[in-house]
């Protein structure tokens, strides 16, 4: 590891220690004491300080505005030597740097964390989802601490993401089968988990038909028009991973199932409709999209566009596989 590639990395550290989840910041900090060469970054800490951990500010809030509608955060107010912030103690945090020279000028530059190591589930701090489902481009936050003026929500890195991963969750709450999904706040940190909650947080409107219609699981070979049709009824199953389940979305939907030499090998469906998701033991994927598993392929959706990948099973294949129930 060269010099620089070290130094971001003790720094990152140190980011993490200050503003993530401040009941693994005795841990963390232990961490940074052992390294040695961190100790410099804690100068700037609010005094006094420990060793073993942070002293904070008073507690204050931040409000973000977003006409007609507001939401407060309670938070408390930290810094190291590179940067201070609002920590929210499930491990949620927004940061502003100290001025660091970017093309020719001095900025500070802001961001939010989700730390990816929070177990907190999100389902117990409403008021950070409704802090987050309340950032909006046009919402701007005010602090109560009254240091300097209101900041737009789009100069925080990472925020957009965090809060669209929130409203998906908050839609995803009406599916049937949900009271069993264990979501945390390390889940709005990991790209595999925030793809999947788009995806469930889709599928819980009516209107949305986040599944293909139309699909045959034929050799290349063999065409539409070489296959017979049946009518009945065709179960496909949507596998998705968080940080510690993957879930299991079934959607069901009546139309003509494709058949050659007999057996099963596609299907077209008018409309699906989402009948329960299952929480199963988490198998990972080589694949950081949800995913319909087809024996000898997977179709991936990757933003809202089915495509073909490689077979990507798991120790749960056979039971989680396209169903058809002939009429």
């Amino acid at each position: 590891m060269t010099c620089h590639v070290k130094r971001q990395a003790e720094q990152e550290a140190l980011y993490l220690a200050t503003f993530g989840e401040p009941v693994r910041r005795d841990q963390r900090m232990r961490e940074l004491a052992l390294s040695g060469k961190a100790m410099g970054g804690l100068a700037h800490l609010p005094q006094p300080y420990v060793l073993a951990g942070f002293v904070m500010d008073h507690p204050t809030r931040v409000c973000v505005k977003t006409t007609p509608v507001s939401a407060e955060l309670p938070v408390l107010r930290t810094a190291n030597e590179q940067h201070f912030g609002y920590v929210y103690p499930a491990g949620f945090a927004l940061t502003v740097s100290a001025r660091v020279e970017r093309d020719g000028q001095y900025v500070h530059l802001m961001r939010a964390l989700a730390d990816p190591d929070s177990d907190a589930l999100l389902g117990d701090h409403p008021v950070l989802l409704d802090f987050l489902t309340t950032c909006h481009p046009e919402s701007v936050f005010c602090f109560d601490d009254g240091d300097g003026p209101p900041l737009d929500v789009t100069c925080f890195e990472s925020l957009g993401d965090l809060a669209r991963c929130a409203a998906a969750y908050r839609d995803a709450q009406s599916l049937d089968g949900w009271d069993a999904v264990p979501v945390m706040v390390k889940d709005m940190a990991s790209t595999e988990s925030r793809n999947s909650l788009m995806f469930l947080g889709s599928a819980a409107d009516p209107q949305t038909q986040p599944i293909p219609r139309g699909l045959l699981l034929a050799a290349p070979e063999v065409e539409e028009e070489d296959c017979g049709t049946a009518s009945g009824t065709i179960n496909v199953p949507v596998v998705c991973n968080l940080a510690h389940s993957s879930l299991v979305a079934w959607f069901s939907g009546r139309g003509s199932v494709l058949l050659h030499d007999g057996d099963p090998c596609g299907f077209k469906v008018p409309a699906f409709r989402l009948d329960t998701v299952e929480v199963l033991p988490r198998v990972p994927s080589r694949s950081l999209f949800p995913r319909v598993l087809l024996g000898s392929r997977t179709l991936i959706c990757d933003e809202g566009r089915w495509q073909e990948s490689d077979v990507d099973t798991g120790q749960w294949a056979d039971d989680v596989r396209l169903r058809f129930q002939l009429d």
